[in-house]
């Protein structure tokens, strides 16, 4: 029999009693989250004095959520701040990962020719948040931040830059392509055994027609364009500033395109705790009945559910590696 077992930790108060925990972790997005609820008064259990919820925690206090199965799995599912707590009963108490942090450092600075490595690094600096060994070199040739906190120098690398960022459950901050979040490690997935819900659907790679293009101009203000894939494919094209490495931006095309054209699943599916999933993890889809089609997907996306209808995870899956 699988029990649920699962502790949350609000500064210094350690709560057994939880429901509706949802916990969205995603390389696509900058922010990890978490959304909980917890009645509106609680009695500490060392004095038995009783406490209101809303004057007892307060905004910006550390979160730390686990969850799991007696004798079975626990883990440490989320760490990160209360982000906003609401006014209705029970109380919602929304939490965001480390990057609360930076959405409250501001910074003005101006780089002449520069890295990635080197605008992160001002990006993190003065927090208790490291850098992830993982980061790329990316030359870039300028760079402004005026009067903009971590968080929006971030999306704007996002934004004009194709990368993505995000903090790590080793709660490093990674900026870079998305392939290179890969950890190297798995979750098994049989579309006839352990599923709850399967919602993948399989595609050739001949049927996922794509072209990539990637442009940028040099300080002579020429166009530097690398265009590759097939001649009559859905276009995805990107224009970049301040990169004028016609070298960089072949390999960026070519990530891409990498992404997007590959035979193999699309989707997602559901599963129980177990077995573990985290985003930059591989999802092996083992399919008895077609053979040909099992493989190894990165996951991109998990969305971790845990409450009195039991515990879930929704596990999204891209690019086959």
């Amino acid at each position: 029999m699988f029990i649920l077992k699962g502790t949350i930790k609000v500064g210094e108060f350690t709560f057994h009693s939880i429901s509706d925990v949802e916990i969205t972790k995603s390389v696509d997005e900058l922010v990890d989250t978490a959304v909980f609820k917890i009645p509106s008064r609680f009695k500490i259990r060392e004095n038995g004095e009783l406490k209101f919820t809303e004057e007892a925690l307060k905004v910006g206090d550390k979160v730390s959520i686990t969850l799991g199965y007696e004798k079975k799995y626990e883990g440490v599912e989320f760490t990160g701040y209360v982000a906003s707590i609401g006014s209705k009963i029970p109380l919602e108490i929304k939490c965001e990962d480390s990057m609360w942090l930076l959405r409250r450092k501001n910074i003005t600075k101006a780089f002449g020719k520069t890295t990635l490595k080197e605008i992160l690094q001002e990006v993190v600096y003065g927090t208790e948040i490291k850098l992830s060994d993982k980061i790329p070199h990316l030359a870039i040739d300028k760079f402004i931040i005026k009067n903009q906190n971590g968080t929006q120098v971030l999306q704007y690398l996002k934004e004009n830059y194709p990368v993505v960022a995000f903090i790590d459950d080793d709660q490093k901050l990674y900026v870079g392509l998305q392939q290179l979040t890969n950890i190297g490690q798995e979750a098994i997935y049989d579309i006839n055994y352990n599923l709850v819900e399967n919602n993948l659907e399989y595609l050739s790679a001949d049927q996922r027609r794509v072209k990539v293009r990637y442009e940028a101009r040099d300080k002579a203000n020429k166009v530097i364009r690398v265009e590759i894939g097939d001649y009559d494919g859905e276009l995805f094209e990107v224009k970049l500033n301040n990169i004028s490495d016609e070298k960089t931006l072949r390999t960026l095309a070519e990530n891409a395109l990498v992404q997007r054209k590959y035979s193999g699943f699309e989707g997602s599916v559901k599963s129980f705790l177990i077995p573990f999933a985290t985003r930059g993890m591989a999802a092996k889809i083992k399919d008895r009945d077609h053979l040909n089609r099992e493989g190894k997907y990165f996951i991109n996306k998990v969305v971790t559910s845990f409450g009195t209808d039991g515990a879930r995870r929704d596990v999204h899956i891209s690019n086959r590696l």
